[in-house]
């Protein structure tokens, strides 16, 4: 074999090994890319998926947010509207109701005639207490859509005690006539000691529900 002939076979081993050497790597990094670009896509979808969660949470805590804004809002109005209700109505019926009374000056007749107009004039005040409760009742519907377990427990214990509320009310004022005409303070003390009693567990139960709903729009 003549050198030519050897330099020769050398320089075609070498091409021939560079490339195979070549090709070997060109399919590593063609692999390679294709990883980097499978790794990539997986990265933004997850991305996107977290974004997308994100943002469902976000709605989610808003929305929630604002059904309860709306029926803490709701009830913080029934008790500012009742407050002046009874400022603005109740005392001047109770005045009219008392002068009447004593004008009678103990004619029976009279003194019905005085009863009944102030157990007519009672009326608009508990139809108005009555739509209150039927508003709040229904705000309350929609809340349960939306509300966990532990909210709607005490939404149930609020319905009970707004019910019962607004009947020993209605029953107190309908048989105040009455007992002012029999001079029966005790019973309209005891009726006052029962609805402060209900006021208190409902300002309870009221609060043990902001507590809850503030854990779980935070769990959101």
């Amino acid at each position: 074999m003549t050198l030519t002939e050897i330099i020769l076979g050398a320089i075609g081993s070498f091409i021939s090994g560079y490339l195979i050497s070549y090709f070997k790597e060109k399919g590593k990094n063609k692999a390679l890319l294709g990883d980097i670009k499978r790794l990539t896509e997986e990265k933004e979808r997850i991305i996107s998926d977290y974004k997308l969660d994100i943002e469902k949470r976000k709605y989610k805590y808003e929305s929630k947010k604002e059904q309860y804004f709306k029926y803490f809002n709701l009830i913080d109005e029934f008790g500012k509207s009742g407050n002046d209700s009874f400022y603005r109505d109740f005392f001047p019926i109770v005045d009219t109701f008392n002068k009447d009374f004593l004008s009678a000056n103990g004619d029976k007749e009279r003194e019905l005639e005085v009863l009944n107009n102030f157990t007519s004039s009672l009326n608009p005040m508990l139809s108005k207490s009555n739509e209150n409760l039927v508003r709040l009742r229904a705000e309350t519907k929609t809340i349960r859509l939306i509300a966990n377990d532990k909210v709607q427990g005490y939404l149930d214990k609020l319905d009970q005690l707004y019910d019962i509320s607004f009947e020993r009310s209605a029953d107190m004022l309908r048989s105040m006539g009455n007992n002012i005409i029999s001079n029966n303070q005790a019973l309209i003390d005891k009726q006052n000691q029962d609805l402060q009693s209900l006021g208190s567990m409902i300002n309870e139960v009221h609060e043990q529900l902001v507590i809850e709903i503030k854990k779980e729009l935070d769990e959101i």
